[in-house]
């Protein structure tokens, strides 16, 4: 995520946790996963306001918040505590002028979705007696953080309405990018076996066993080692085996067609194994329909910063702005006074 005056960045902070545990945005911007935004400081904070915008109102509550969220610059010793605070107070600028043109739109949040993240943030931090805990600690309710979730939810959906939903790179790029990198698109070699192995090396106890079972699996008529009943001395799996880690049994499965039987193979452990594939395909190129999603994911990144940039602009064009923070923070420092 770029520590740049865009949206995304600013965005993200408010609504990326909501956006994951949800998987309600098409193409969310990438990031850490932070909390909703929780008072740092008390009451009197929310009633100071540092912004008018349009008919909302942000106060030094929100401003702190946002810059304890906000990532570093790449050079942060760059950036002084005023430059920070304009960065932060712009970035929540931003998002209230989505989240107004959301709620315009009548792009509401579902409730569904809303509980859904309010439950999974609960579960996140641990259940229902730490998120009670939480609340105390931030001096919030419930209806607070559920009130964040639906902003979030919300700002994600006109995001992806104006931004994501409006980008689509152009055939020809991803053709050309396609030839110039199709090197790099291989779908890797996959061995898949039904393993059945013993839990210890017993010498020529554990070697009349396997070859008991063996037997059994080649007596039923389809060769099925899951109908083998389990007695403690061995074990059945699905895997999938890779020559640099399984070396005999990856050889071994390769000498198989599907559905074929192996005899009985010792690891490189001395533990004993019977496998029978079930599917194999070698390595080759991915197919440029196979690629075509990761073609995009790579390069739809200019053309994403460069339509919220463009989406910055529309949101300020007829918006009212009203920056208050040197008076917001001259009455923080006068409420500060005994």
């Amino acid at each position: 995520m770029k520590t740049v005056l865009r949206l995304p960045c600013s965005m993200i902070l408010i609504c990326i946790i909501i956006v994951a545990i949800t998987g309600c945005a098409k193409n969310p911007p990438m990031a850490e996963p932070a909390p909703p935004p929780v008072a740092e400081v008390k009451n009197e904070p929310k009633k100071i306001i540092v912004a008018k915008v349009n008919d909302g109102v942000l106060t030094m509550d929100q401003l702190v918040t946002m810059m304890n969220s906000l990532p570093e610059l790449q050079s942060p010793a760059s950036e002084t505590l005023e430059e920070h605070k304009k960065r932060a107070l712009d970035s929540l600028v931003l998002l209230e002028l989505a989240y107004q043109q959301a709620t315009a739109l009548g792009l509401n949040a579902d409730a569904a979705k809303i509980q859904i993240g309010l439950d999974t943030f609960k579960l996140n931090i641990g259940g229902e007696k730490e998120y009670a805990e939480y609340l105390t600690k931030h001096n919030m309710t419930d209806a607070d953080i559920r009130a964040e979730v639906e902003r979030g939810l919300t700002i994600n959906a006109i995001y992806n309405k104006e931004v994501v939903d409006r980008v689509a790179v152009p055939e020809e790029d991803l053709k050309r990018e396609w030839e110039k990198e199709k090197d790099r698109y291989m779908k890797p070699e996959k061995v898949t076996v039904i393993d059945v192995y013993l839990f210890k090396d017993e010498g020529k106890t554990s070697q009349r066993k396997a070859k008991q079972l063996l037997k059994m699996i080649k007596t039923d008529p389809k060769q099925d080692p899951w109908k083998l009943v389990l007695d403690g001395t061995f074990n059945v799996k699905n895997t999938a085996v890779r020559k640099d880690r399984e070396k005999e049994l990856y050889d071994a499965a390769r000498k198989l067609k599907p559905q074929g039987l192996s005899g009985v193979v010792r690891d490189s452990r001395g533990i004993l194994h019977i496998i029978k594939l079930t599917e194999f395909s070698p390595e080759r190129h991915y197919t440029f329909d196979e690629a075509k999603s990761a073609l995009i994911g790579k390069l739809n990144g200019p053309l994403i910063e460069k339509r919220t940039h463009e989406w910055e602009q529309e949101l300020k064009k007829d918006a009212k702005i009203e920056l208050m923070l040197d008076a917001a923070e001259q009455q923080a420092k006068g409420q500060k006074k005994p």
